[in-house]
């Protein structure tokens, strides 16, 4: 599925796209009668319509929007064509601002759809996590700090907002876990760390006083802890051990939200496990991948 794809599924009548939708289960097929409990019949609606359809139930005549217990029904005066265009657009990583001149639509409307499905992500990485790993491949750690600057230097400072990243190293670029933290101490550190290892991992970190003894303060999980002192040398010229790989993965996520010009606190979490979906589950074919996704969140056709 690529771009020409997308728009001539959008070009579609609107019962090939609904069709479409359906096969995919994007949409119900059929929705079931919270009242009666029988399954309700598609009916054409006026043209003039954005959709063209709307559900009956034959019984009780109530009746439900196309849309009903779908993604697309949070966005009911856009269409099915455009949304899917957008969708399509979220997963090429195109910024929000280059997706609405594309569309010609609202900034606001690309901004509600992509934080919904950043949402969608982040709900998939919760029932399926990416963690543990390690064992027998390397893996890396490091705290980064993710505030958004005043622009120049006006308003209230924001308050430091660090992210903890445990990284696997066995593939390049590498993939990681990202989790915001409190402190960057050893007690909130290390149950983080604990959770996203499989015994026997090799770990490598920089000199940062709360990975001191890892070995020692995780025995189950750490066989072997290396480090890089930061101070002397970014490469140990002994030992050829670095963080580079982390310092990467943090360039990486953080030039998305310099194009959003900073995101908030609130949104931080979610917009982390974005990233690491697409980096664990999405890496090839990112709209493949995340289509059954979609579906799989918006499953109760029943009203």
């Amino acid at each position: 599925m690529n771009l020409d794809y997308f728009a001539r599924l959008k070009q579609r009548s609107s019962s090939r796209m609904v069709k479409w939708l359906q096969e995919h289960e994007l949409l119900a097929h059929p929705l079931r009668c919270d009242a009666c409990n029988q399954e309700m019949d598609l009916v054409e609606r006026e043209t003039s319509h954005i959709d063209g359809f709307q559900w009956r139930c034959s019984g009780c005549r109530k009746k439900r929007s196309l849309r009903t217990n779908s993604f697309f029904e949070h966005y009911p005066k856009v269409s099915l064509g455009n949304l899917m265009m957008l969708i399509y657009l979220w997963s090429t990583d195109l910024s929000r601002k280059q997706t609405a001149s594309m569309m010609k639509v609202s900034n606001n409307l690309v901004c509600r759809v992509f934080r919904r499905l950043e949402e969608v992500c982040s709900v998939d990485i919760g029932r399926n996590p990416v963690i543990p790993f390690g064992g027998r491949c390397l893996v890396k750690c490091d705290e980064s700090k993710f505030n958004h600057k005043a622009k120049h230097n006006r308003g209230r400072r924001a308050p430091d907002v660090w992210v903890f990243g445990v990284l696997s190293c066995d593939t390049r670029p590498a993939k990681g876990y990202y989790e915001i933290v409190r402190k960057r101490d050893r007690a909130t550190l290390l149950p983080i760390l604990a959770k996203c290892l499989l015994p026997g991992s090799e770990v490598h970190t920089d000199d940062w006083g709360a990975y001191y003894g890892l070995e020692h303060h995780l025995p189950n999980h750490v066989a072997r802890h290396r480090v890089v002192v930061h101070a002397d040398n970014f490469v140990d010229p002994v030992t050829g051990v670095h963080t580079q790989d982390v310092e990467s993965a943090w360039a990486n996520l953080k030039a998305p939200i310099k194009q959003r010009r900073g995101i908030s606190v609130d949104d931080l979490q979610v917009y982390l496990d974005e990233r690491m979906w697409r980096q664990w589950r999405a890496q090839d074919d990112v709209i493949t991948t995340l289509l059954p996704v979609l579906a799989s969140q918006y499953t109760d056709y029943k009203v």
